[in-house]
């Protein structure tokens, strides 16, 4: 018959039947066959929670290996960079005569850098910069420089473009010289503040030039106190290093 199972069905909570019909009943409704459900999908629920718990953790040890790699990244490009900063400090090994020398040599005419000599500028001169205020320190510095007679103050240059290292003329022993690299920053702010301090002591604020002059070098103070962010300041020293690029 077709309603019959050829072999009894038994269920876990001990019900027996050859019925087809009845088995299905039973099925819906046994509370047996519920719960053995209910511990399946809560087993199936902790194994998803387990599986996820396990991908944050692996997320989560991911991205601190990667922060510990960038980290040294970091310390590795800084500890290059000063090491490059080093080098560029150190003096080069240069032939002079066939002999080795661990200095760039330079003729005793030229000026140390900072004790320049003016008297190729007139006061005429000076009194025509002043009325350029923005203009007037850096032009003063490329008349210093460029113009000097014979090139003794030609004492700063630029060796590599790409780099931010300038090259000054200092003492040496004895009566030598030599070009010793400098920071640009700080070669920039020292050209600013002893020339600027020079044609300050050359203005008169009882005349118009004069009091335009100081009037600008004030606010150009107040920008490097960070009035303006530095603007002011920064455009000084911008076209300082325009001047000495072209020395």
């Amino acid at each position: 018959m077709a309603h019959l199972y050829k072999q009894s069905r038994e269920c876990q909570c001990g019900y027996t039947t050859f019925d087809r019909s009845n088995w299905r009943s039973h099925k819906l409704s046994c509370k047996t066959v519920d719960s053995d459900k209910d511990l399946r999908i809560e087993s199936l629920e902790k194994q998803l929670e387990e599986t996820k718990r396990e991908a944050k953790e692996l997320l989560a040890a991911k991205d601190e290996q990667c922060k510990e790699q960038l980290a040294a990244k970091d310390q590795l490009i800084k500890e290059k960079d000063r090491q490059m900063f080093e080098l560029a400090k150190a003096p080069r090994t240069t032939t002079v005569n066939n002999s080795t020398n661990n200095k760039y040599v330079v003729e005793k005419h030229i000026n140390v850098f900072g004790e320049e000599s003016i008297e190729h500028i007139s006061p005429e001169q000076i009194q025509a910069l002043l009325a350029d205020p923005a203009n007037a320190v850096p032009q003063f510095i490329k008349l210093k420089h460029r113009r000097s007679p014979g090139g003794v103050n030609q004492n700063v240059r630029i060796p590599n473009q790409k780099r931010a290292i300038y090259q000054v003329v200092v003492a040496g022993e004895g009566e030598e010289k030599e070009w010793e690299n400098k920071a640009k920053g700080e070669v920039l702010e020292q050209l600013y503040d002893d020339n600027s301090g020079h044609l300050e002591a050359e203005a008169d604020e009882d005349t118009r030039v004069g009091s335009q002059f100081l009037v600008h070098q004030d606010k150009v103070k107040a920008s490097v106190d960070g009035e303006d962010g530095g603007r002011r300041y920064k455009e000084q020293l911008d076209k300082i290093h325009n001047v000495v690029t072209n020395l």
